[in-house]
This record gives structure tokens, sequence and C-alpha cells, in this order.
């Protein structure tokens, strides 16, 4: 007796699972190989089901994966030529779904969407996402510096750095501002200033063009004035992965002004190429690099690199606080006499987001 009671409370507890399982997850697809997978339809959209399952959460099927397709309730249904429909869906063979309210039996490759109705439209959507980047807005920042230096000088000093963009995907403005100076017994040794403006216009998908202008004044090495200008082209290399690289080249006009009697002011016709990497690492690291190298037409050997590569560290999560510890260099392959080619400076960056 009490084992027939024990064999019918399990079937009890059997029965009891297949009818909550069923209940929760009504939704089924038939794969090519013939297997029953029960979930809830999430979305199709781009030859792609998402599918929630009880045993594997979210999962994601190609549509040369999937025979056919049955959902419990109506959902929403857009076909290729976007006639749509509002419906359950029953199953049929020959990777098609049977659209119950006009037993259209269209396959796959001809649905573009299908979706729960008391969800919001994927075409709706999409429409929102684009129209969110055609919007110009302001990111702007304010960093201060602890650095050091090795080259002309070896010491230790502070520095402030100002950065706005305004854009969109599409273009945008960058403008930056930055000032340093750092004293030794009472001397000032380094007194730097530079200002950077640039303005990127994207005509092409991976294409746009650029126009940029960069100034210097480095009390150091006696440069009153250091302008370079530059126009070009650049290549989105790569966007949509954890790292991004985009490549520019371009005609540049570079001009020096030194504050030294004997020293030549520079006043050339050059060439503009650079190099921008951008890695997310994980979301509390990221890697940045910019790199320029800007050698004049007439003589090869006369050029300029400059680079600055940093570690971008958030200071909390969802913080508008960020540190930014990096190498800012400068390479100049004709120095003023008595000064060195190679100019290092490595900092450590205190950023607060002002937007």
């Amino acid at each position: 007796m009490k084992k027939f009671k024990s064999l019918n409370l399990s079937h009890l507890l059997i029965l009891f699972c297949t009818l909550t399982q069923g209940t929760s997850f009504a939704d089924q697809i038939v794969t090519a190989d013939g297997s029953e997978i029960n979930g809830e339809l999430i979305l199709f959209e781009d030859g792609n089901l998402t599918f929630q399952t009880k045993f594997a959460g979210k999962i994601r099927i190609s549509i040369d994966q999937i025979n056919s397709l049955s959902t419990d309730n109506a959902i929403s249904i857009r076909l290729d030529d976007n006639r749509t429909f509002e419906s359950k869906v029953l199953q049929a063979n020959n990777s098609q779904i049977l659209i119950e309210e006009n037993q259209l039996t269209p396959t796959f490759s001809e649905v573009r969407h299908l979706w729960p109705s008391e969800k919001e439209d994927p075409l709706l959507v999409i429409m929102q996402k684009k129209a969110k980047l055609l919007v110009m807005s302001w990111k702007n920042s304010l960093g201060f510096d602890m650095m050091g230096a090795s080259g002309n000088t070896d010491n230790f000093g502070i520095g402030a750095r100002l950065d706005s963009q305004y854009g969109n995907k599409l273009r945008k403005y960058e403008m930056y501002l930055s000032y340093n100076k750092s004293s030794k017994k009472d001397q000032t040794i380094v007194d730097e200033t530079k200002l950077g403006i640039e303005y990127d216009s994207r005509f092409f998908e991976q294409l746009s063009w650029y126009a940029k202008t960069d100034l210097e004044n480095d009390q150091l090495e006696e440069v009153d004035l250091r302008a370079t200008t530059a126009l070009g082209i650049k290549y989105s290399w790569i966007e949509d992965k954890p790292y991004k690289i985009s490549l520019r080249s371009g005609l540049a006009f570079r001009f020096e002004e030194y504050g030294l009697a004997n020293q030549e002011n520079v006043d050339a016709l050059a060439m503009d190429f650079g190099i921008e990497y951008d890695h997310k690492i994980k979301d509390t690291l990221s890697l940045n690099s910019d790199i320029t190298i800007v050698p004049s037409v007439e003589n090869l050997s006369d050029y300029l690199i400059s680079k600055d590569t940093a570690l971008v560290i958030p200071l909390a999560k969802s913080s508008d606080w960020n540190l930014r510890t990096g190498i800012d260099g400068t390479y100049n392959s004709t120095p003023v006499k008595n000064k060195e080619e190679l100019d290092l400076k490595y900092y450590m960056r205190i950023i607060y987001r002002l937007d």
C-alpha cells in the first residue's frame, strides 16, 4: 500500500512539472535535426531567433537551423514586403511558419521580424537608435595631473587639461587645452601650453575627412610657437569590437618660431599620418593610444612624432571620476642646439566628466 502511494506521488510530481513547464514556456522550435525546444520567443530579426529557455536562458538560433516554429499566443509578424500581422504561429515544416489568421506560410527567409505583441516594435527601436546617433551633444572633462619627465630635464610637476567634444555619430568637433609646469630648486624648468582643435565629418560608412590644428608653446625647448595644420582622410578600420582602430592620412603645414636669434624658423609643407587605438579591456580598464607622425615633404628626415598612451580606470562604478595614467611624448628629429630629440612625460591624471 505504501509502495502504491509512493508511486502515485511520483507520477503526480512528474505531471505537475510537465504542466508548469508547459504553461511557463509555451512556444516551441523544431530544429533542423528534429530536436524540440520549448521556451518563449523574444525576437526574430536579421535571420536570427532569440529564444528564452528554462535550461539555458536566452539562446540565439540562425534560421538555417530552424525547421518550424509555433507560438501559444498571438505575436506580431512583419514580412519582407512590410505586411504586418498579429496572429498565432502554427507549426509548419520545411523552414516555414503558418500564420493562423490568414493561413499564409512564408519561409523564415521571407520574415523580417517576429516579436511579442506587448513588446516595442523592433523597427521603431532601430529608428530611435538611429535618431539618437544624430543628436548633437556635448562631452566635457577636466583633468589635473601629477607627472614626471625625462629627456631635456628630470623633474616632477603638475598640470591641467580641459577636453571638450560636440557632435554625433556622423560629425564632431573636438578641442583640448593643456598646461604643464614644473620647478626644480625654485627654478621653472617646464612651462608648456598646448591647444588643439579638430573637425571630423563622415561621408561614407567607414571614411571621414578631418581638419585639425595643434598649437604649442614650450619654454624649455625655446619654442615660441609650434603650429601644425592638417587636412585629410580618416579610415575607421575597426569599430564593432571591444577595441577600435582608426587610421588617418593627409597633407599638413608645419610652422615653428623659436626664441633663439641663431635658430631658423620652420615654415614647410608636410604630411600627416596617425593612428588612434581605443581598447575596452574590461568594464574597469581601458587602453587609449594616439600616435601622430608629421614628416616634411622636402626632407623626410625632418619629422615630428607625438604620442599619448594611457590606461583609464574608473574610480567607481557609474562614476564621473576616472584615473588616467600614461606617457606623453614628442620626438623631434631636428631639435634646437643643445636640446635632446626625445621629450617624455609620464603622468597620473584625475579626470572629472562635466557632462
